[in-house]
């Protein structure tokens, strides 16, 4: 006679469920957060290499008597307004428009001032450009303008912009004591949450240094690492927002 083969029993599933189900809620948090650690370090790379893209081209520039190609202000922009230098910005999807010459993007005269990816704007749950229409939607970094030689090397230059830069100092004397917190997320004060969310953003600073910041050690004087200095008011320091919507 043939043997029929026995299954499971309704119990014996509930029990191979119910396992599963303690499993799923022990390993997620381990899986989630290497998940966000993976993307912050991904994030902190491409911000490390546009601004090395950027330093690349201000040296060459400089051996030919040209201004940095980091936004100017007013009272600094070159006479040429050709030139990136020449130009001033709202926000910093105007300055990567020009940055990357997005303009002539795909035609034969497209020659943008650096030679990097585009990848390194958007990514990370940010639209990346499509080729045509190039908006604050596909851009990830708030950028600072009035970037000049004597600001101290700890100064964020690019910041995610899930991070509220209204927080972030800009003029006037640091003492390097601050406790004030710099808030996260679209809810605080950032134009969105993405990338990041409200717990983390990315920054990467003068010296080309990136860092990620959680929320937790997200006040001023552990973001400036405890270090006095001074900005002053002539410089327009400030940072463009993406003018994502």
């Amino acid at each position: 006679m043939k043997k029929l083969s026995k299954g499971f029993t309704l119990v014996e599933l509930l029990v191979v469920i119910g396992i599963l189900g303690i499993l799923m809620g022990v390993l997620f948090p381990t899986i989630s957060s290497a998940m966000q650690n993976a993307k912050t370090s991904a994030c902190s790379t491409q911000g490390r290499k546009l601004f090395t893209e950027i330093t690349q081209a201000d040296i060459s520039r400089e051996q030919k008597g040209m201004a940095s190609i980091w936004p100017r202000t007013s009272d600094t922009q070159s006479d040429d307004t050709e030139d990136i230098a020449g130009k001033t910005y709202s926000t910093s999807a105007d300055y990567f428009k020009e940055l990357f010459n997005l303009d002539n993007y795909g035609k034969e005269e497209w020659d943008p001032y650096v030679k990097c990816d585009l990848d390194v704007i958007s990514g990370y749950g940010v639209v990346p450009f499509n080729g045509s229409s190039f908006t604050g939607d596909n851009v990830l970094w708030c950028v600072a303008q009035g970037v000049e030689t004597d600001l101290p090397e700890v100064i964020p230059v690019l910041v995610s912009r899930n991070c509220c830069t209204e927080d972030l100092f800009t003029t006037g004397s640091f003492s390097g004591n601050e406790q004030q917190k710099v808030r996260i997320g679209k809810d605080n004060g950032g134009e969105s949450n993405i990338p990041f969310g409200s717990k983390i953003y990315v920054i990467v600073r003068k010296g080309g240094a990136p860092d990620v910041i959680e929320m937790k050690y997200s006040k001023q004087y552990l973001l400036y690492k405890h270090q006095g200095f001074t900005i002053s008011s002539s410089s327009q320091f400030k940072y463009l927002k993406t003018g994502c919507k």
